[in-house]
């Protein structure tokens, strides 16, 4: 019997240097007194904005590389507009406007991969402790694209840390400054995922048109 492989990419917007060096910043200063169970560092974990997350059949790896590719290529450089910090569940995170031409690059990314996941659905998602959290939409998400904050349900979000201790991240969050009212997007980046929505290892990255 044949065994399938399965590895989750997250293909992301992928920050400037300047906006990276800022959430590294952040990661680094909430972690100095508080219990992480991830720091930002441009190592080993990866400052990102994700677009589409789900996890597909190792197989298809070239096919989904050369699918970004082509949606990059023929994309224009997008702004990233801030609107708030949050957070949830520990995490501690940066949220953005979902304007239309990110909202246009988040479809456009979703229609092209998600049948290359084949049908495939991440184990955590079919987990019932898991779904108890979710809204019917998510849920719905998971059955459709391998995801839960999908299409209607997508936010950009830049993860900054998440504590062990999850109630001390609402308290946290109130000392959190940003300071980056917007910033353009000049590359689109395909990683491989860890733990707490992680990026950990870097495949290709392609310069927006």
């Amino acid at each position: 019997m044949n065994i399938v492989e399965f590895i989750r990419l997250n293909v992301v917007f992928k920050l400037p240097k300047s906006v990276a060096k800022k959430a590294i910043s952040l990661s680094r200063e909430i972690s100095k007194n508080n219990e992480a169970l991830f720091v930002l560092d441009g190592i080993r974990f990866h400052p990102h904005i994700t677009i589409y997350s789900p996890e597909y059949p190792a197989k298809n790896l070239d096919k989904i590389l050369q699918k970004v590719e082509e949606i990059v290529n023929k994309t224009k450089k997008p702004t990233l507009v801030f609107k708030k910090t949050d957070a949830h569940k520990g995490f501690i995170g940066i949220e953005f406007n979902c304007l239309t031409e990110i909202k246009k690059i988040h479809e456009m990314i979703v229609a092209e991969l998600n049948p290359l996941r084949e049908g495939h659905i991440r184990e955590k998602y079919t987990n019932n402790d898991y779904k108890v959290g979710l809204v019917p939409e998510q849920q719905e998400n998971i059955k459709k694209y391998g995801y839960p904050d999908s299409m209607s349900l997508y936010i950009p979000h830049l993860t900054i840390i998440r504590l062990k201790d999850e109630s001390l991240a609402e308290t946290i969050l109130k000392e959190v400054r940003w300071g980056i009212p917007e910033f353009t997007v000049n590359k689109i980046a395909v990683y491989k995922m860890g733990k707490h929505g992680t990026c950990r290892e870097l495949v290709k990255e392609t310069f927006l048109g």
